[in-house]
């Protein structure tokens, strides 16, 4: 049986490392796509240490498998919820957008079939929101790139980030609230830092070819 080669983009961050261990769990090679050294590096992966202002010079995808896109800028829950200055938009617009659709983009036209995509539930490209606007819109690029197997997963809240004390306070909302989101609102409910990276290998590795999405129903 043929290695499987992935190679994950936002190995650092507080889902990305966790998608970054369950992918160590599996057989097969991965390349750690980061700005900065990556912590937890499994055995089977390779930090690639790249300026992301440079993507096309400094961005090899020959060989690859499989890309896990999974790249953010870090937000504080109220940034989340819609409310940013025209200066963190732009910030924000460049990593979870320019980015990941460069990386994608490339990774295509290298010749590499399957992706998997960190989005949000809620995503719109036509969100007044411009969390979920900008999330939409990345969606709706990467479909149109066309590979041959898409997964675009849409997590609710992620709880568990012990050291961030907005997230902490979102966690308790969560708590309360997740219960009475039912039927259509069910999708909204939050989703455990541990359960959702797991939930991302389980369907990514399964995912039959074409456009499938995952959101909370899928994450159990």
């Amino acid at each position: 049986m043929t290695s499987i080669v992935s190679l994950l983009a936002g190995s650092t961050g507080f889902l990305g490392n966790e998608i970054l261990k369950e992918l160590g769990k599996e057989e097969g090679s991965i390349f750690a796509l980061s700005r900065r050294r990556v912590p937890n590096l499994p055995s089977n992966a390779k930090e690639l240490i790249i300026d992301f202002n440079n993507l096309p010079e400094e961005l090899n995808l020959q060989n690859i498998d499989h890309l896990y896109l999974s790249l953010g800028q870090a937000l504080y829950f109220h940034n989340v919820m819609g409310l940013m200055s025209e200066s963190l938009k732009k910030e924000f617009y460049l990593v979870d957008f320019t980015y990941q659709f460069q990386i994608a983009k490339n990774a295509k036209e290298a010749g590499v079939k399957n992706i998997s995509l960190v989005s949000a539930v809620g995503a719109n490209p036509n969100s007044w929101n411009y969390y979920l606007k900008t999330k939409g819109l990345l969606e709706e690029e990467i479909v149109k790139l066309d590979f041959e197997t898409t997964n675009i997963f849409r997590p609710g809240h992620l709880t568990g980030n012990k050291f961030r004390f907005d997230v902490f306070l979102a966690d308790i909302f969560s708590f309360f609230a997740d219960p009475f989101l039912f039927g259509p609102l069910k999708k909204f409910r939050s989703i455990s830092i541990k359960k959702l990276p797991k939930a991302i290998m389980r369907h990514s590795q399964s995912s039959k070819p074409g456009i499938n999405y995952f959101d909370f129903k899928d994450f159990k």
